[in-house]
C-alpha cells in the first residue's frame, strides 16, 4: 500500500476519502506534519471547538519500521487550553498501525449535524462509521476492553467523560501493548476537540497488512536500526529508566541543590514525603505485588512503563510517571503512593491530563476547596469531573479556569497550560523553554537541566533542545532513546531512500517550530503569552548557595527564534 496517503474524515457528511500527500506535506511526519497542516488549513482565529478546527494525528517518519521506539504518534489541533497550536505526543499501538495501513496522517474535519457520537473504524478496506450512542459516558478502561478485545491487530483512540464534556483538560487515550488505555495524548485539551468532531472512539485495525516495505536495501536499514538499538541499550540513562521509569528521577530532583519537586502549588521545590513516591520505592514493592516494567509500544528496548499493582496484585495503572507523581502527589502534599496511583487510574479512565489536573487541584486547594493532602477529597472531585457537575467542570477546564472562578492570582501556567514539575527557578533553562516554545509550559518541548551556567549557554541549550525535540517528535522516536540528529539522519536515509544529514534533521525541527510560531501569532498570541507566572520572579527557592528566582532577561528570550 502506498504510504503517501492522507485519510480525510468529514464528520459533517460522515464520509472518508483518501488523497495523495500534497507537495507541501512531503517528507513530513509526526509533529512536523501536524504543525504544518494546522498552520495551512485551520483558521487561526477560529474557536477551538468549532467546525473550523481540525484534529490531526500522524505517525512519525519512521512509523511502521523496526527501529526501536519508532511507534509514537503526534496529535494536533488548535488547543482549547492554550488557544494556540498544540501537539500532544503518545506511544502505544497506534503509530505503527497507521503507518502500516499506509496513512501519513488522519485529518478529522467538520462535525455531525446531530448530537450523535460515532465510532470510526479504520482498516485495510477503508473507513466506516458506527453509532456510539450506547457508549456515552463510558470510561476509557471499559471502552478499550470493548473495542480491542479481539486481539493485537487492533488499537483504540478514545475519549472519556472529560472529553465528552468538552473540558480543556481532556486527553485522548491510546491502547497500550496490553490493551489498556494508559497511553495519553494528554496536553492541551485535544480530547475536547475530538468530542467536538462527534467522535467517541476510533478503532484502527492493521490485520492483513504486511510490514511496511523499505525504499532501499532492507539489510541496510536493519543494520542501522540494530546499531541504534545497541546505542540505546548501552546508554547509562537507559538502565535507570528500565529499572525505575521516569519516577527514578524523584530522589535527584528532590535534593536541596535542585529543588524541582513541586510542592504546595509550586511554593516549594522539595517534599518531605518524596521518597514514598520514588521509583526506588515502586521497585521495592514490585516483587510482592507482581508489578513490573513494560514497553509502551512494540519494539521498545527501554521498557520504562511502570505496571503498578495494588496490594492485592491488581493492576492500578501502567503510567505512573514522574510528572504524575509530582503534580498529583507532592504538589498536593500527598505522599501515599497507592493514592496517587488510584488518582492516575481515574485520570486515565475519565480522560484527563494529570499535569493539568494536578495544577488545577493545587490552585483549588490554595482556594480552600480541599485541605492540602486530602487525597480522598481529590478522588471524590475527580468523580465530579466524570459526572460533569458544576464543580467538576470548573476543575476539568484546567488551572486558569479554577484560578478565575475562585479568585486566585497565583496561577502556575504559561500560555494557559499548567507548569510541569521541572522548576524554572533552579533549572533556569526550563524557564527559557516554557517562555519561548510555541507549546507553552511543556517540558517535552526542550528539557534543559544544566545549572550554574551562563544565560547565553542556557539560551543556546534551550534552542538546540527544542529543535532536536521537534525533530524527534516528527521522526516518531521516543525522547528517552536520546537520538542524536546523526542517528535520525542515518535511519531516515535508509528508510526513505533519500539522503538526510544531521543538518537536515535540525532544519526539520526549525520548520516545525516556525510553523507553530506563525500560527500562534496569527491566532493573536504575543509576548504577553510568553511570560512566566509572576511568582517565579518574586518568590525565591532557598538553595544551598542562596535564594533563587527566575531572573533571565526576557529581551534575550523574545529573540530566540529570530536567527
Amino acid at each position: 500500500m502506498n504510504r503517501e496517503t492522507l485519510l480525510r474524515i468529514d464528520m459533517s457528511r460522515l464520509e472518508a476519502r483518501r488523497e495523495p500527500v500534497p507537495a507541501a506535506y512531503q517528507f513530513l511526519g509526526g509533529r512536523a506534519l501536524t504543525a504544518t497542516l494546522i498552520q495551512r488549513e485551520i483558521p487561526p482565529r477560529c474557536h477551538p471547538l468549532s467546525t473550523e478546527n481540525k484534529l490531526v494525528f500522524a505517525p512519525g517518519l519512521l512509523g511502521g519500521t523496526a527501529a526501536t521506539t519508532s511507534g509514537r504518534t503526534s496529535f494536533g489541533a488548535k488547543s482549547p487550553l492554550t488557544r494556540g497550536t498544540k501537539e500532544a505526543n503518545v506511544g502505544g499501538r497506534l503509530g505503527h498501525k497507521l503507518a502500516r495501513l499506509g496513512f501519513t496522517a488522519v485529518i478529522v474535519e467538520g462535525a455531525p449535524h446531530t448530537n450523535t457520537p460515532y465510532v470510526l473504524h479504520i482498516d485495510k478496506d477503508g473507513a466506516r462509521f458506527a453509532d456510539a450512542t450506547a457508549l456515552r459516558g463510558t470510561g476509557n478502561y471499559e471502552l478499550h476492553a470493548l473495542l480491542v478485545a479481539s486481539g493485537k491487530s487492533q488499537c483504540a483512540v478514545t475519549i472519556g467523560p472529560a472529553g465528552e464534556h468538552r473540558l480543556a483538560g481532556a486527553s485522548i487515550a491510546v491502547t497500550d501493548p496490553e490493551g489498556r488505555p494508559t497511553r495519553h495524548a494528554a496536553r492541551g485539551g485535544l480530547g475536547a476537540v475530538m468530542a467536538a468532531k462527534g467522535l467517541k472512539a476510533i478503532v484502527v485495525d492493521d490485520a492483513g497488512i504486511e510490514r511496511l516495505p523499505l525504499s532501499v536495501e532492507k539489510d541496510d536499514f536493519r543494520a542501522r536500526a540494530t546499531a541504534f538499538a545497541k546505542t540505546v541499550l548501552e546508554d547509562p540513562r537507559t538502565a535507570n529508566m528500565s529499572a525505575y521509569g521516569t519516577a527514578g528521577v524523584i530522589r535527584f530532583v528532590n535534593r536541596d541543590a535542585v529543588q524541582s519537586m513541586p510542592t504546595r502549588n509550586h511554593r516549594l521545590g522539595t517534599f518531605a514525603g518524596a521518597d514514598q513516591l520514588s521509583g526506588q520505592r515502586i521497585a521495592a514493592l514490585a516483587s510482592a505485588r507482581g508489578s513490573k516494567m513494560l514497553p509502551c509500544m512494540a519494539g521498545c528496548v527501554i521498557k520504562c512503563a511502570i505496571l503498578f499493582n495494588d496490594a492485592r496484585g491488581q493492576q492500578l495503572t501502567t503510567a505512573l510517571e514522574f510528572e504524575t507523581l509530582a503534580l498529583l502527589g507532592s504538589n498536593l502534599e500527598i505522599d501515599d503512593l497507592d493514592a496517587v496511583a488510584q488518582m492516575d487510574r481515574l485520570c486515565d479512565d475519565i480522560g484527563l491530563d494529570t499535569i493539568e489536573t494536578g495544577n488545577a487541584f493545587g490552585v483549588a486547594m490554595e482556594a480552600g476547596v480541599l485541605p492540602w493532602g486530602d487525597w480522598k477529597g481529590v478522588v471524590a472531585l475527580l468523580e465530579e469531573i466524570r459526572a460533569g457537575s458544576h464543580i467538576g467542570r470548573i476543575l476539568g477546564n484546567g488551572t486558569e479556569t479554577v484560578a478565575r472562578v475562585f479568585g486566585i492570582a497565583r496561577v502556575p501556567t504559561v500560555k494557559g497550560q499548567g507548569l510541569p514539575a521541572w522548576e524554572p527557578r533552579t533549572l533556569r533553562g526550563m524557564g527559557v523553554t516554557y517562555a519561548s516554545s510555541p507549546q507553552g509550559a511543556d517540558h517535552t518541548a526542550g528539557l534543559v537541566t544544566a545549572r550554574n551556567v551562563s544565560d547565553e549557554t542556557l539560551l543556546k541549550q534551550s534552542r538546540h533542545e527544542q529543535l532536536v525535540m521537534a525533530a524527534v517528535d516528527s521522526v516518531g522516536l521516543c525522547q528517552f532513546s536520546n537520538p542524536t540528529p546523526e542517528d535520525m539522519a542515518s535511519l531516515l536515509t535508509a528508510h526513505l531512500g533519500r539522503q538526510w544529514t544531521a543538518q537536515d534533521v535540525l532544519e526539520l525541527g526549525r520548520q516545525t517550530i516556525q510553523a507553530e510560531l506563525e500560527f500562534n501569532r496569527a491566532a493573536g498570541m504575543g509576548q504577553a503569552d510568553d511570560r512566566l507566572p509572576a511568582f517565579l520572579h518574586t518568590e525565591p527557592l532557598n538553595l544551598p548557595d542562596g535564594p533563587r528566582v527566575f531572573d533571565m532577561p526576557y529581551d534575550a528570550i523574545d529573540h530566540l527564534w529570530e536567527s
